[in-house]
């Protein structure tokens, strides 16, 4: 395609990427924004708090971060709208100490999160409340982005948190260390089915003058989570450049079957009705404090919806 458009994208990931973004490295690695005409340029920030304040504040044009904060910043006036999803889940196990043997020893324990606000704590208010412990009875400490979270349960000045597949397989795989999975990525998908996840997001200003960058955008991220979806080998290649935690191969692969498996691709971009009524639900009974927004009001269904003429839809969890 010719007449690349520019666009800026911030990353919540900050500088590197793990499976739960995999998507977007993939858009880029394997060339899938570029193929629908998009010259993206990289800017790494901490969360998607700071990835949505750069699109507000005119540093970058849209950006990749958990849902959750796009919700609370429309909740609250500020004019920014969802595009699409470019995952339908988390691929997260839940790290602890060695004297937490059982989810009910969690009451009291540290818990460290990216952020209040933030991707990791969304999902771990959902698991708390799942385990019927009160947040009251969690020490929240916000410590940063992964490489943080892990120096801080590997110094032993933490005792839990939510961290990467990867990161958590290769902690399980260090005989140097004594932490451990207390509930991995499957159990964590019985215990809350609805979880947040990463979507682009853009102000309402940049979505009305610049519909194309934005179908561009949404067409290379469903294109990229086919990719993943369908060919274990794409997974593999993109993940052994962007992803710095290097396991076993077995292990990568067991990590994309479980992906795979759990309908955690966005293939068609997931906005389907019944998925976002869920996660809106579930952001509600967190944020009661928050006036309650509509779907309208929060996502841009139109390119998506263009998206999906242009490329067929394809069988998975997400189609309406």
């Amino acid at each position: 395609m010719t007449n690349n458009l520019p666009i800026r994208l911030a990353a919540g990931s900050g500088p590197t990427f793990g499976v739960d973004d995999l998507a977007c490295a993939t858009a880029s690695h394997l060339g899938c924004w570029e193929e629908e005409g998009l010259d993206v340029t990289w800017t790494p920030v901490h969360g998607g708090v700071a990835a949505m304040q750069s699109v507000l504040n005119g540093e970058t044009d849209a950006s990749y971060g958990g849902l959750g904060p796009v919700l609370k910043f429309r909740a609250e006036g500020q004019p920014v709208r969802i595009i699409v999803s470019m995952a339908r889940a988390l691929a997260q196990n839940l790290i602890v100490q060695p004297d937490i043997t059982s989810p009910e020893e969690l009451r009291g324990k540290s818990w460290a999160i990216d952020g209040f606000g933030a991707l990791s704590h969304h999902m771990s208010r959902l698991v708390v409340r799942a385990l019927n412990i009160g947040e009251d009875e969690i020490d929240w400490q916000a410590v940063g982005p992964p490489p943080e979270r892990i120096a801080r349960l590997l110094e032993a000045s933490i005792d839990v948190s939510l961290i990467r597949v990867e990161e958590a397989t290769s902690l399980d795989s260090d005989t140097n260390n004594k932490l451990h999975t207390l509930l991995g990525f499957a159990e964590l998908k019985d215990l809350v089915p609805i979880q947040p996840h990463g979507v682009l997001a853009t102000t309402e200003a940049y979505e009305q003058a610049h519909p194309e960058q934005m179908l561009r955008l949404t067409k290379g991220m469903i294109r990229a989570s086919r990719a993943l979806n369908d060919d274990f080998e794409n997974f593999r290649k993109v993940y052994d450049h962007h992803v710095t935690v290097k396991v076993d191969d077995e292990k990568v692969h067991d990590i994309w079957q479980k992906e795979r498996d759990s309908g955690g691709f966005a293939v068609n971009g997931e906005l389907t009705n019944g998925h976002w009524k869920s996660q809106m639900e579930l952001f509600y009974e967190l944020h009661s404090e928050l006036p309650e927004i509509s779907r309208g009001d929060l996502i841009a269904e139109n390119f998506v919806a263009q998206a999906l003429e242009d490329l067929g839809v394809q069988p998975g969890q997400d189609v309406a």
